[in-house]
């Protein structure tokens, strides 16, 4: 009984009752509970540090996509003209034919909507088939969107040359062979 005086003094001189939640936490001795707040205190700084980053990273960021989207001035002023009349022709690459003969007209100024005149001639060795279509055409920056009066879209990306390269709605190229280069006087 007394050894049981003796170590209820003990733990009570470090001001530490004993009960039974007490015994089944496991004990940290000095060194690691030392370790764990020199620990600590070392995170602190990494943490400051890359709160300094931040605005640096975010300057990058905007400094990358500054003019990164818009094609050249000489592509684009093309585009600027109040009284437009533009056009581009090229053979595209087609999986089922010899190519696809594509002539694209787009038209503003004059009281006239921008519309677009695309004729598509799809070659094989008896001959072509043709299509027309006609709609509306707008520039989203370097993208050119065709809406066809029957519904669907098709979508140009403007290079830093002038030509219109297809693209997908991610504005990801469609590959090879997929350019309009630009023509002389409409003549479609």
């Amino acid at each position: 009984m007394a050894s049981q005086e003796g170590e209820g003094r003990k733990m009570q001189a470090h001001g530490r009752v004993p009960d039974d939640r007490s015994m089944l936490r496991p004990r940290v001795s000095w060194p690691r509970a030392h370790d764990a707040r020199q620990n600590g205190r070392m995170a602190a700084p990494a943490r400051h540090s890359s709160i300094l980053l931040l605005p640096l990273l975010a300057a990058v960021a905007l400094a990358g996509c500054r003019g990164g989207d818009a094609p050249s001035d000489a592509s684009t002023a093309r585009f600027e003209s109040p009284d437009a009349e533009l056009s581009w022709q090229g053979v595209v690459a087609c999986a089922d034919c010899d190519g696809i003969d594509t002539r694209l007209r787009l038209q503003r100024g004059n009281g006239v909507v921008a519309q677009y005149e695309l004729v598509e001639a799809f070659l094989d060795g008896e001959g072509a088939e043709y299509f027309h279509e006609e709609g509306r055409w707008r520039r989203d920056g370097r993208i050119l969107r065709l809406q066809a009066t029957s519904g669907g879209e098709r979508l140009y990306a403007i290079d830093g040359t002038g030509n219109l390269v297809v693209v997908d709605r991610r504005g990801d190229a469609a590959g090879p062979g997929h350019v309009l280069t630009p023509a002389g006087p409409p003549g479609l």
